[in-house]
């Protein structure tokens, strides 16, 4: 089952649904129960692109608004993987329920679109995979990811574990 709100289900199925046709848009269309066009256009509301090689996903620098957001810090190992099957190893920075910010992504374009990534949950034995979405490239290989799929048991882990350091730093938190 997908976890998140309407639009990140209706993604995650959308996702879902060209891994398991190897990106061939017809036959996702049709096992999702939408016209050829309407899954078209989500692709490209979502900015979903299984295309290999293609580099054209757009990125954008974080606001201040943006680094508001609640995100404990962190230093941890992680791996990430692209389409193609490339694969790096970088330092997880932040960590949140949405996503991360990472350290060491030399080349952030060829990491651009959906990606894997992997890491240990920090102060235990969680073993923490999701596919994840690049979403802004900041000063000296510095980017974040945003978690686009991520399974319901590991989803709960990771949000028990941002509660907890919430509390730990003293937010007003009710959860």
């Amino acid at each position: 089952m997908p976890v998140g709100n309407l639009d990140s289900m209706e993604e995650q199925m959308i996702i879902k649904a060209l891994e398991r046709t190897g990106g061939q848009r017809t036959l996702a269309a049709e096992q999702l129960g939408i016209s050829r066009r309407t899954l078209s256009r989500k692709l490209k509301e979502y900015n979903i692109n299984f295309a290999p090689g293609d580099k054209s996903a757009s990125l954008s620098t974080i606001s201040n608004e943006q680094q508001k957001f609640y995100r404990a810090r962190v230093s941890i190992p992680v791996k990430v993987r692209n389409s193609q099957g490339e694969e790096i190893h970088v330092q997880g920075v932040n960590l949140s329920t949405g996503g991360m910010g990472l350290d060491g992504v030399k080349d952030p374009l060829r990491y651009a679109g959906l990606v894997d990534v992997s890491f240990i949950l920090p102060e235990s034995d969680v073993h923490f995979e999701a596919k994840a979405r690049l979403m802004w490239v900041g000063d000296e290989g510095r980017v974040g990811v945003r978690f686009a799929v991520i399974e319901p048991a590991l989803f709960e882990q990771l949000q028990r574990w941002t509660n907890r350091k919430m509390k730990d730093e003293g937010w007003d938190f009710s959860g």
